[in-house]
């Protein structure tokens, strides 16, 4: 009970603003990142498309955290995060709360194949960085039409990825009716420290009815964490990856 008053009398003294900073002491900055763009084919035009925001989209969580099982209890916020790469100088990406941050094409991000991206934050005057290789969209087989409620599978076994992120967008009702694209830090450290499969399985629920639908299979590459600087190298990860676009027709 002693050791606990302890602790929490530079709380009282310093006062709760200060509680980041004595945790940064006491556990390692955690980053979890994912960037993502899309190869749009030849002749199609997103500009005023609900998909724009996904030609190109990078998220971050950061959190203070020694036990990844807590990812979800000390989100960093306030933090100044930034993006880099060949053709992104500098964007800026916003505190969603929580210790999300987010940019994506509406914000003038843009993924180019076979570069470099890099991650910069700015916590408490303590700097980090974290950078990605970002690879080609793969080479993938889809059906070109289908039954209703009948999926398929994927498999980018030998085109050197470490993951596979899949989204099914229902064209005619502007809907997207199946991802496993991780939407809050324990699942994006799942995804990013899981055995990971570059096998997957599109389930018969994405095609539930007769019409025209965007299929986008990416396959993922995960940084080398040893190269992180200024976060935990074991918990923190960085993933990037280009969705492939396929065109289903689902009809009896």
């Amino acid at each position: 009970m002693r050791g606990c008053l302890l602790l929490a009398l530079p709380l009282v003294l310093c006062g709760c603003d200060r509680l980041s900073q004595i945790n940064s002491l006491v556990n390692p900055i955690v980053a979890q990142g994912i960037f993502v763009g899309l190869d749009v084919p030849s002749g199609v035009d997103l500009t005023d498309s609900d998909l724009l925001a996904y030609t190109a989209a990078c998220s971050v969580f950061l959190a203070y955290v020694s036990d990844p099982s807590e990812l979800d209890q000390s989100p960093v916020e306030g933090a100044e995060v930034a993006f880099r790469s060949s053709d992104n100088e500098g964007l800026d990406l916003s505190d969603e709360g929580g210790g999300k941050y987010l940019v994506s094409a509406e914000d003038g991000l843009a993924y180019t194949p076979d570069d470099d991206a890099v991650i910069m934050t700015v916590v408490d005057g303590e700097e980090a960085r974290l950078e990605v290789h970002t690879p080609a969209a793969p080479d993938v087989d889809v059906p070109t039409t289908l039954q209703p409620q009948h999926g398929f599978s994927v498999d980018l076994t030998g085109q050197g990825y470490d993951n596979v992120l899949i989204a099914v967008y229902d064209i005619s009702r502007g809907k997207v009716t199946y991802e496993n694209l991780p939407t809050d830090i324990l699942e994006t450290y799942e995804f990013t420290h899981g055995e990971g499969s570059v096998v997957a399985e599109i389930p018969g629920d994405a095609f539930l009815r007769q019409s025209s639908y965007v299929v986008g299979i990416a396959g993922m590459e995960q940084a080398d964490a040893t190269t992180f600087e200024g976060v935990s190298q074991s918990l923190s990860a960085f993933m990037a990856g280009q969705f492939a676009l396929r065109f289903i027709q689902v009809r009896d």
